[in-house]
């Protein structure tokens, strides 16, 4: 049974909105805090800064500055610094004594632990906030009804958004979406108007998951089973029933003050959210999602949703509300998750004392006599006990033969072992790699010119070696695992005047690493490549720059303009023998259709007069049947008609016999 003091309702009853006044703003308490008025009164007030012996976070005053600073050395000003900063109230000596008196150290090396009992931290892990009215009383609720995930605390009217959200309109809607099954419902106060569920197989049995992302996975080879086929089928099936639904409940929806929805996973988002015209708009105000876990979503599971989430509690006073949520927060029975050990072991908490009794030598020895008693009963014998005395007269001191000295000499002094030349070595080229590499990365160009001017020293006089030799060697070597020369680490970085000062002191950029990758290509900096471009331009013959991946042949954009201007020319000129040809081609086709029409003795006219016009010329001959050009070639003839191949010689000559 709930007590008086606490009313279970439902927000949209009158008793909330009795308490849900114009004055309500959120509140952060906790159960620590004790709720004497007169002493918050006098712990709020802060000591004046006119007087400079006092501590303004644990309001106390001091007598001299050496008691003021023995006191910051305290832990309880250390606890009351935390305190502040937690937006909490200090507290006295004494409650920090009693706090403190199972060595509970924790909350003063300022680490959160399990035992922080705020309603605050409780009411962040139930989605709820906390308000309180003029009449001191607190109202819980879900903070999703107010707010949603964007919106501050402060930034927020609470009286004006549970009027318009709660009050005038208690239209709410509920939408569920996950593993194939759907449920929408939306309710006027507690009564559902329109409500609608169904299932689609869209999730692969044993393995979870839906077959749309199992297809994404896969590349190009999906699966081809009957199984798959009808997974993808009702994934559709699913898209355009949602969209059916929502379509028709479109005119409630918007008179909806609150939509609360549930969408587990990108596809079931991708549903509500995606395409080109989605179910429900992101930016819309009243979306809100559940703040709590729920299950599969059915008709019975979003009743359950609506109703727990239009239920708030109303505690009568401050005390009561911190009471009844330490309690919630600390439960009495542990549970098994509580019991399982972990093999981690959390140094920042303090060790939990065990009181272990200490070892009783009476009961010891009144259980031993218990048991001579017993046996002695049993074997009836008589015991009897004599006190005897020792003398130690006769012993004497231990003599040692060493002396402190030569026993010092005698002890083995444990050394650590000495490192070898060539481990020594090893060290310092190490270090020396690794300061190279930091040079690069920061792009300290001088600093560079410094490293190889040494190293220009440690080889001055040296017979053979020339500066040339000694910069090729220097700047291209390998300086880490993957295999980066000097000129990958200042591309990969993107410093253009170490790169600049790299190539003009002979480093190869035809190097490649473990990736098989060149400067040029280990980097997608345009400043960088075109860096790498222009070297090549100026330096054609000194380096193969098709295996260092440099492409040559990048124009400037007049050398482009220029390009594009030929490649026009170039294209209207053979457009241009393209339309004479063409015409050519028709004029012949015309001739060639007018002499076709002519009668034999019309042709054979023609062609005598062309003989004897081009008697001096060239002569245009033609084939009787088909009009083709002779000239030149030796004509098939009967009955002085000439025709270009036999058979258009038995064409026209059956086309004669049957005239």
């Amino acid at each position: 049974m709930l007590k008086k003091e606490i009313v279970n309702d439902v927000v949209f009853n009158d008793k909330f909105c009795e308490a849900f006044d114009d004055s309500v703003r959120p509140i952060l308490l906790d159960t620590t805090l004790k709720v004497n008025n007169s002493k918050d009164e006098e712990r709020k007030i802060k000591l004046s800064f006119d007087n400079n012996l006092s501590c303004s976070y644990c309001c106390v005053t001091f007598p001299n500055i050496q008691v003021q600073r023995d006191h910051y050395k305290l832990d309880w000003h250390r606890f009351n610094l935390k305190q502040s900063l937690q937006s909490k109230h200090p507290i006295t000596e004494d409650e920090f004594f009693k706090k403190t008196e199972n060595d509970d150290l924790s909350s003063i090396s300022g680490s959160d632990t399990e035992d922080d009992d705020s309603v605050d931290t409780y009411a962040t892990a139930q989605g709820k906030i906390f308000l309180q009215n003029r009449k001191g009383q607190i109202i819980s609720l879900y903070r999703a009804i107010l707010l949603n995930k964007k919106e501050e605390i402060a930034d927020a009217n609470f009286y004006k958004r549970y009027r318009g959200l709660c009050v005038d309109n208690k239209v709410w809607a509920i939408i569920m979406l996950g593993g194939g099954h759907f449920v929408g419902a939306i309710f006027n106060y507690l009564t559902p108007v329109v409500h609608k569920t169904f299932h689609c197989y869209t999730v692969r049995a044993g393995q979870g998951g839906s077959q749309s992302s199992r297809d994404n996975k896969s590349g190009g080879s999906q699966p081809k089973s009957a199984g798959a086929s009808l997974r993808r089928y009702n994934e559709q099936a699913l898209i355009d029933h949602v969209k059916n639904i929502m379509e028709k409940w479109k005119e409630e929806i918007k008179k909806c003050s609150l939509i609360f929805y549930r969408a587990s996973g990108p596809y079931n988002r991708s549903i509500l959210f995606g395409g080109k015209e989605p179910i429900l708009d992101r930016d819309d105000f009243r979306l809100r999602t559940i703040p709590f876990s729920t299950g599969r979503a059915t008709y019975k599971e979003a009743m359950r949703v609506h109703f727990e989430l239009a239920t708030g509690t109303i505690y009568e006073s401050l005390s009561e509300a911190s009471g009844i949520v330490s309690h919630q927060m600390s439960p009495e029975k542990e549970t098994k998750r509580n019991k399982i050990r972990s093999s981690c072991i959390n140094r920042a908490k303090s060790r939990e004392i065990v009181e272990r009794p200490l070892p009783g030598h009476v009961s010891d020895s009144v259980s031993s006599e218990e048991s001579i008693d017993t046996n002695s009963e049993r074997l009836n014998i008589n015991l009897e006990s004599e006190n005897l005395e020792v003398s130690f007269e006769d012993l004497e001191e231990y003599g040692d033969s060493l002396s402190p000295e030569q026993r010092k000499k005698g002890q083995k002094v444990k050394r650590k072992p000495k490192k070898s030349k060539n481990q020594k070595l090893r060290e310092r080229e190490e270090a020396r790699k690794k300061n190279l590499i930091d040079v690069l990365i920061k792009g300290n160009v001088i600093m560079l010119k410094e490293l190889f001017a040494e190293r220009l020293k440690s080889f001055e006089g040296a017979p053979g070696i020339s500066r040339e030799e000694l910069a090729t060697e220097f700047f291209n070597e390998i300086l880490d695992e993957d295999g980066n020369s000097l000129l990958h680490i200042a591309a990969g970085n993107e410093h253009i005047d170490m790169l600049q000062y790299l190539l003009e002191n002979n480093a190869n950029p035809c190097l490649k690493n473990k990736n098989q990758q060149t400067p040029y290509s280990s980097t997608k900096n345009k400043d960088i490549r075109e860096t790498f471009k222009n070297f090549a331009k100026e330096n054609p013959e000194k380096y193969n720059y098709n295996k260092a991946q440099i492409p040559l042949n990048v124009l400037t954009e007049e050398e482009i303009v220029e390009k594009k201007r030929a490649q026009r020319k170039v294209k209207k000129e053979k457009e241009k023998e393209k339309r004479k040809e063409n015409y050519i081609k028709q004029k012949e086709e015309e001739t060639k259709d007018r002499f076709l029409k002519l009668s034999d003795r019309e042709k054979r006219a023609l062609a005598a007069e062309r003989r004897i016009l081009n008697a001096q010329g060239k002569v245009i001959a033609r084939c009787f049947l088909c009009g083709a050009d002779i000239a030149g070639r030796v004509p098939f003839e009967y009955m002085e008609n000439r025709f270009c191949s036999i058979e258009c010689l038995k064409s026209h000559r059956l086309s004669q016999i049957k005239v």
